[in-house]
């Protein structure tokens, strides 16, 4: 035997116990005496032999009552007890069995047969052992799994309520499961004041989701702040997973923005199976099914992010939940599915339907644990006023110019990639302008270089916006003709001077396309019901600038705003 056990004998006589000392120390075990069942308790007490042979009459305490005390001590392990008595009535022996034996041999000592015993004994005493070391093992892995699990709910959690503490006019939550599975909602506001919402959903359980989740949340929130839109954002964040994470592992993600002022929401969906219109009365007016995989799974050469659009006739929210949400299931077996769902919304106390629902998944489950994460998020659809996201932090450099003048060239390549707007808004963030002017020079850079590309490079017509089915027609016709782009450019003028005393910042945009009937939009007004799909940019940049004035073909505008404070 590859152990050397600890044998305890316990007998009244001194030749027994020499006798079975000797024949113990023979086998290559160690050996403990006790002379009475109080000794044998009171040794046990201090340290707990692995084999205890035990007769059983035995002055002041016999081998039944200490049997019964040994029994009572705490340990974390089993310790056999073998009756050696001269008794062999049967309900004798019954009555060493009730007092907790586990076998018994017969006086006089068949030695062959005690050795077979202790042998057989400590065979199961050594797996005993190998099973208490196990046991530690998965103790302290519960207890660094669950350490984890608390980690990584925090961290995320943390980054869910400090991302999204300034849209407290979008509800969600948010419920783990009993192993964390790396649910997360964002929501951050553009530059020009669209809301960009992600529901990212990781594969496995703990801070192996969380890792996974992380760079998603970052990349999300930082490329929306710097102008970036949904397919760039998607593009970048796939390539970021593609290249790090292991086979098997991806995150399931739904991103959407919601532009208020055009009412429109533009969603991308990749393995997030519920993502719903719905109107005030909570019934489903439009449902964004999953188009493309999970994103990490597929190379960004294979990853399609061309977006559906919905542009909403009446209020209401985009709902979207995580499938554990769906997939709950209560002790009988039934999953809250999305016709509970729909009908837990259709319910709902509509300025926080994520709430409602909730408490209607708890009732579904009715205390049945739920093995992933509950995740739901509800955004309002309503016209509002814009409201444009606070700038990040920076650092300007103060380089004491009066006037200065800077241009830049967008070829195909980069209009295709839409990374004309992010480029702009770090020049912007250089220029010394304060946040009321930083927001409406932004918003007239991004009204002008949407007509340079959809009227100028792509030779779009926003009137057909107004006919029937025609936004939709408008919409895959701009996404058909931008995949196509292969030539054209946008020339992108900013200047700086100073006038009579007044500081004024010129803007100019020229693209290369043939240009457009600019008069008769530039002279419209909106209409008072608000109806109007086409014109309203230009309208809008009316009311910002000092001038705004077109020329040649209608491919170059030049915009004058005043700087003064």
């Amino acid at each position: 035997m590859a152990n050397k056990l600890t044998i305890l004998v316990v007998d009244d006589v001194a030749m027994n116990r020499q006798l079975l000392a000797r024949l113990i120390g023979h086998l290559g075990h160690e050996v403990s005496m006790a002379v009475n069942g109080r000794e044998a308790v009171d040794a046990c007490r201090v340290s707990m032999p692995d084999i205890i042979l035990m007769d059983v009459m035995m002055p002041e305490m016999d081998g039944l009552d200490a049997t019964r005390e040994i029994r009572q001590l705490p340990s974390n392990r089993w310790v056999p007890i073998i009756f050696v008595t001269a008794v062999h009535e049967r309900e004798e022996l019954l009555r060493a069995f009730e007092a907790g034996a586990d076998d018994y041999l017969t006086k006089p000592l068949d030695v062959t047969l005690l050795s077979a015993k202790i042998k057989v004994l400590g065979r199961i005493v050594e797996m005993q052992q190998h099973i208490a070391k196990d046991t530690a093992a998965l103790h302290a892995y519960y207890h660094k799994n669950e350490e984890e699990q608390i980690l990584a709910h925090h961290v995320l959690g943390q980054m869910t309520t400090l991302n999204n503490a300034a849209h407290s006019d979008i509800p969600y939550q948010t419920h783990p499961a009993v192993n964390f599975s790396g649910d997360v909602i964002s929501v951050a506001r553009t530059p020009t004041g669209k809301d960009h919402i992600l529901l990212a959903d990781s594969t496995g359980h703990g801070l192996a989701a969380a890792i996974s989740c992380l760079p998603v949340v970052t990349a999300f929130r930082t490329m929306t702040a710097r102008g970036f839109n949904i397919p760039a954002i998607v593009r970048e964040i796939n390539y970021k997973l593609h290249e790090v994470l292991p086979v098997g592992r991806f995150v399931a993600a739904v991103m959407a923005e919601i532009d208020y002022q055009e009412s429109l929401i533009s969603i991308w969906n990749g393995g997030i199976p519920f993502a719903t219109y719905v109107d005030d009365a909570g019934r489903l007016v439009r449902q964004f099914d999953s188009k493309y995989p999970p994103l990490g799974i597929l190379s960004n050469d294979a990853c399609e992010t061309v977006l559906e659009h919905f542009r909403w006739t009446v209020p209401g929210h985009l709902v979207i939940c995580s499938d554990g949400l769906t997939e709950a299931t209560n002790a009988e077996g039934e999953a809250f599915g999305e016709e509970r769902l729909l009908k837990a919304i259709a319910r709902s106390n509509k300025a926080d339907i994520p709430s409602s629902v909730m408490e209607a998944v708890e009732s579904h489950l009715a205390g049945a644990e739920c093995h992933d994460d509950l995740s739901l998020l509800a955004a309002p659809c309503v016209q509002h006023e814009l409201e444009t996201a606070p700038r990040e932090p920076i650092t300007p450099v103060h380089l004491n110019l009066a006037d200065w003048e800077i241009k830049m060239t967008f070829h195909a390549a980069q209009i295709r990639e839409d990374a004309c707007m992010p480029v702009l808004l770090g020049w912007l963030n250089q220029i010394a302008l304060n946040e009321k002017q930083f927001s409406e020079v932004l918003l007239m850079l991004s009204e002008l270089l949407n007509n340079a590309l959809d009227h100028g490079l792509l030779r779009l017509d926003s009137r057909e916006k107004n006919v029937q089915d025609g936004f939709d027609h408008y919409i895959a016709l701009r996404q058909e003709r931008l995949t196509k782009l292969q030539s054209g450019k946008i020339e992108v003028g900013m200047s700086s001077s100073t006038v009579q005393g007044k500081r004024k910042l010129i803007l100019w945009l020229e693209d290369s396309g043939p240009g457009f009937n600019h008069a008769d939009i530039l002279n419209a007004e909106i209409s008072g019901d608000g109806e109007q799909t086409f014109g309203r940019g230009i309208a809008l940049i009316k009311t910002l600038c000092e001038k705004i004035e077109y020329s040649g073909k209608g491919n170059r505008v030049v915009v004058t705003v005043d700087l003064q404070d």
